[in-house]
């Protein structure tokens, strides 16, 4: 039996000084190293942060000999920066010329990271989900907060959360660093820290965005369940699940290529889903969350306060701003500008991200013949789950790629019927988007919508409709067999 992972109710910061290291470079002077020095040889790691960054620095050796001896110091390895190739051309590509960073962009990283003390003065921010007995739980942060928090995951000075120490979760940006004769996808890599250094030169250099009350932009990150002690709200919603709703106002969308501009993210006025590992965060490829993360920079704290999603849980991020536009997938992808969303810059502030892990269908184990998706808890499991995310308040409509169907092998169409029964029960509008290579799949999708809204009543039939699928069915099937084999073989619904 697998030992419960260990979920602390705090994160802890670098500037607390229950953070501590061996000062391996004897970088305090003996005096103040000997007063700081515990039993077991650790220092406190801040004010060795406050030496090393004080060093002057002006050129790209200087900058990765500091990034090296911030690693060392803190793990023994500067693993995985390696030769830190892609970030020097990052930074010489996004700057045109090398100086414009060390002269505009690196002291203000400077002075945004060290004002972690001023920010969180409790040395640490709550992991979500823990100590609270709501169904949701939130980390509110101003630009300022989440942008020293960036700070820090490009300095790579924090530490892994306890959850993910034995599952490969990134929390800083190093996996980016080295050449492409080291990345699994050089393109993804590049992408992400184009979208890091925009971040920098344009948000965090920018006193007038990274200093707006929080009262005017705020980022925050909740954790989401239906469960536990639910409001009047809530408690609606679980009986609509049972009890059914009408099938809402659903769309499928035909693009030449999947994108993340501001339209394709939702905005204005929606959300957008990621398909999201149980594990969230960013990485080193061009999944849909990887991409919609990594070129997110304020996105990418929440790695540090969200434990493992569990079946009855969402993560929500609100205020993020996109920075570059990738479009296409896998190894296609093209990066671009990103555009302005309608209303301006500050549009960015409504933009809702919304992480919901899909089953491991390539994982399950089961002697059930048939489509796995189309067992009676998995359905209930998939539903809940989107309507937790769907039901979150603040937009109207959900745009959502194929959930689900790619590595972790979900069927399209039944996982599609399923988001729509979640969107019916949560009131909103939900977009399907497909790339000219799904066009033949979105053909079949919206005939299937058409057919149900026509004849079926409500999401408790769609629902009836999917049990009564013969076991014999394949992956891509059953859309096809609602419309043209359902009335044929199955009696009329009560």
């Amino acid at each position: 039996m697998a030992t419960p992972l260990a979920i602390p109710d705090f994160y802890i910061l670098p500037s607390s000084r229950k953070y501590k290291c061996i000062d391996r470079f004897s970088l305090l002077d003996d005096d103040a190293g000997q007063s700081l020095e515990d039993a077991d040889g650790l220092v406190p790691f801040w004010p060795l942060l406050h030496s090393i960054l004080s060093q002057p620095i002006n050129s790209l050796p200087a900058l990765t000999s500091l990034l090296d001896t911030i690693s060392v110091t803190l793990r023994g390895t500067a693993h995985p920066a390696g030769d830190y190739a892609l970030l020097c051309e990052a930074i010489a590509t996004h700057s045109h010329r090398e100086q414009a960073f060390f002269q505009r962009v690196w002291p203000r990283l400077v002075q945004t990271a060290l004002q972690m003390p001023l920010l969180f003065p409790e040395g640490r921010i709550p992991v979500l989900g823990r100590g609270s007995a709501s169904s949701s739980s939130s980390l509110s942060l101003s630009r300022r907060q989440a942008a020293c928090l960036v700070v820090h995951q490009f300095l790579r000075t924090l530490a892994t959360p306890p959850w993910g120490q034995d599952q490969d979760v990134l929390c800083d940006f190093g996996v980016w660093y080295a050449g492409a004769e080291h990345q699994r996808h050089p393109g993804a890599a590049r992408a992400y820290l184009r979208a890091l250094m925009g971040y920098f030169a344009e948000v965090v250099c920018d006193e007038g965005r990274i200093g707006m009350p929080r009262m005017e932009w705020e980022v925050v990150y909740t954790l989401r369940a239906l469960s536990g002690n639910m409001n009047e709200e809530e408690d609606v919603l679980c009986e609509k699940i049972g009890k059914g709703s009408p099938l809402g106002e659903a769309e499928v969308l035909v693009m030449e290529r999947y994108d993340t501009s501001p339209a394709s993210l939702g905005l204005p006025g929606g959300a957008a889903v990621v398909s999201a590992n149980r594990f969230i965060g960013f990485g080193q490829s061009a999944t849909q969350e990887e991409v919609h993360v990594g070129t997110s920079p304020e996105a990418c704290p929440a790695v540090l306060v969200t434990p493992p999603l569990k079946d009855d849980q969402v993560l929500i991020v609100r205020g993020a701003q996109a920075m570059v536009n990738v479009s296409g997938r896998g190894r296609n992808i093209v990066i671009d500008e990103i555009g302005v969303p309608p209303g301006g810059e500050n549009g960015w502030r409504e933009r809702t991200m919304l992480f919901m892990d899909a089953l491991e269908l390539d994982l399950v184990q089961t002697t059930e013949p048939g489509l796995s998706d189309l067992i009676r808890e998995n359905v209930d499991r998939e539903i809940r789950k989107a309507c937790t995310a769907f039901s979150a308040g603040g937009f109207g409509e959900v745009r959502t790629g194929l959930w689900g169907c790619g590595a972790f092998a979900g069927d399209p169409g039944v996982k599609m019927l399923l988001l729509w029964v979640a969107a019916s029960v949560a009131g909103i509008r939900l977009v399907a988007i497909c790339d000219q290579g799904l066009r033949l799949f979105a053909e079949e999708l919206q005939l299937t919508l058409e057919w149900a809204k026509q004849e079926l009543r409500d999401t408790k039939a769609l629902r009836q409709v999917l049990d009564r699928a013969p076991k014999c069915l394949a992956r891509g099937q059953i859309l096809t067999w609602i419309r043209t084999e359902y009335k044929r073989e199955q009696p009329a619904l009560e």
